[in-house]
């Protein structure tokens, strides 16, 4: 079948979804033709997003990201320029040749508070294969930063979730 409709493309994406039996909310969102919410891995409270801009007919964009714990944004901070952008290219020079692309959101000064990783295919490439490439391209992007930052500057001490409340992952 030949995808050449958003609500195609969204009803596909979901029932793929549903067959594997991942947990799908739907976003309400004005810049986007649809937006889903999914657990990803299975089960975890790790989340990605799947959408579709208006402005880029045709595109699937797959999207995940993390923030950096505010104990490795201190680390940061105290880095001399040099040392930090080293780090910084070697993230870099990791992640140049992978099918996802990234973002390094950085304050005025530098430092990196946010990373996030996008995975994109228009229709014609829309398949279950595809759709789960990109899943699983970002969660080892997203599984790399965070190991890259604990190595770097320790294990950051992570908040307690109360039963029902989302996590948020921290590099």
């Amino acid at each position: 079948m030949e995808i050449t409709t958003p609500d195609q493309a969204k009803a596909i994406i979901k029932k793929w979804l549903e067959e594997n039996h991942h947990q799908v909310t739907e976003i309400k969102d004005d810049n986007v033709n649809f937006h889903l919410e999914i657990d990803y891995p299975l089960g975890s409270m790790k989340k990605q997003r799947i959408l579709q801009p208006k402005d880029y007919p045709g595109l699937v964009v797959l999207l995940n990201g993390v923030s950096i714990a505010n104990e490795h944004i201190e680390k940061l901070k105290k880095m001399n320029e040099n040392d930090r952008d080293a780090f910084y290219g070697e993230i870099r020079k990791d992640l140049i040749f992978l099918q996802n692309s990234y973002d390094m959101n950085m304050d005025d000064e530098g430092v990196a508070k946010q990373v996030q990783f996008s995975y994109e295919f228009y229709y014609d490439g829309l398949s279950k294969t595809k759709l789960y490439e990109g899943l699983l391209i970002n969660h080892r992007t997203l599984l790399y930063i965070i190991t890259k930052f604990n190595d770097e500057f320790g294990m950051p001490v992570m908040p307690s979730a109360k039963k029902g409340d989302e996590t948020v992952g921290h590099a």
